[in-house]
């Protein structure tokens, strides 16, 4: 039961960066990212409110990079603050995550990533599905302000 609901956690957590995951991302590089500190930017880019457009194909290469040292931390930084700022907007309904945003611009980030972002929801809620229909008791992990807190790290 703990390893679905950690695979559930992983598949939350790892939306943003669905491009990469379908590339092959292992778990061992989501943890990494999981893992790198942002000193900061992260925080700072939620308080302002300033609009983020993440570079995907420039996070996407740093994380294919076997190395640790080689993450660029302003776009992890910036790819963190985008989903505090979506998640913040994401609920459990049931057995599916709702987000209540309508666009991009709610939240002050580009419109290509908060694609990335209701798509990776709707794949999620897929997979839960397939999940559920195999395991009917299984619990879904609720968005906590703990969970929140951890991405502005």
């Amino acid at each position: 039961m703990e390893d679905i609901k950690q695979h559930i956690r992983t598949l939350l957590q790892a939306e943003a960066f669905q491009v990469t995951l379908q590339q092959g991302m292992s778990q061992e590089k989501l943890e990494a990212i999981r893992a790198t500190k942002t000193g900061g930017e992260t925080k700072r880019l939620v308080m302002e409110n300033e609009y983020i457009d993440v570079d995907l194909e420039k996070l996407n290469k740093e994380i294919k990079d076997h190395s640790k040292t080689k993450y660029q931390k302003s776009e992890l930084a910036k790819a963190r603050a985008v989903l505090y700022r979506f998640y913040n907007h994401v609920r459990l309904e049931g057995d599916q995550y709702v987000c209540s945003l309508k666009s991009a611009d709610e939240i002050n980030i580009s419109h290509k990533f908060f694609k990335y972002l209701m798509d990776g929801q709707k794949n999620g809620n897929e997979d839960i599905k397939k999940m559920k229909a195999k395991a009917p008791n299984m619990e879904l992990p609720q968005i906590t302000p703990e969970y929140l807190q951890a991405l502005l790290q």
